[in-house]
């Protein structure tokens, strides 16, 4: 490890999961997003103030979190590509979803998992906000359940973002279990 970088992309250095943030009937995928707090279950995700989402949720007070498997990645990008200032997202590519039941926010029909979550906060970061949400709702495709109810990793094809358009995901065949 003696090469160095220039830090302006220092994230493109690992795969990141993407989720799709849901603010009324708008989409935007998400690279920086993360677990913050399991009591209370908090969720959070970075939006930058040049996005029309960030415009949404500083007006509502819910958002959805929708998690796709690899095989959607081609969405993922076009979504990313697509503002929804300027169009109806959902209608023009084509998207199926549904209103969340308990936020105004959209529920994928594709993605494997969904979190409704209540505003909680929204502070700035650098040059992102970070927008916290408490989760209220969990939404688990049965595709992803196996017969003991929990869920089955050998089912997830999770697309994971490299950066610049480009998305990967696991081998299940590659896990290994420690138990320690």
């Amino acid at each position: 490890m003696d090469r160095q970088q220039v830090l302006d992309k220092f994230y493109y250095l690992f795969p990141q999961t993407v989720a799709i943030i849901g603010i009324a009937k708008n989409l935007m995928p998400a690279a920086w997003h993360t677990p913050i707090s399991s009591q209370p279950p908090l969720y959070g995700a970075l939006i930058s103030p040049k996005r029309h989402t960030y415009t949404l949720a500083t007006k509502e007070h819910g958002f959805t979190v929708n998690f796709l498997m690899h095989d959607q990645a081609d969405l993922i990008a076009r979504l990313g590509h697509t503002s929804g200032r300027d169009v109806d997202k959902i209608s023009d590519l084509g998207i199926s979803c549904r209103r969340a039941e308990k936020v105004n926010g959209m529920l994928m029909s594709d993605a494997y998992g969904a979190y409704e979550c209540e505003k909680y906060a929204l502070h700035e970061y650098g040059d992102h906000f970070l927008l916290v949400g408490r989760v209220i709702s969990i939404h688990i495709a049965e595709i992803v359940v196996d017969k003991t109810g929990q869920i089955d990793m050998k089912a997830m094809r999770t697309a994971l973002y490299f950066g610049k358009d480009q998305y990967l995901t696991i081998d299940p065949d590659t896990i290994s279990i420690h138990k320690g």
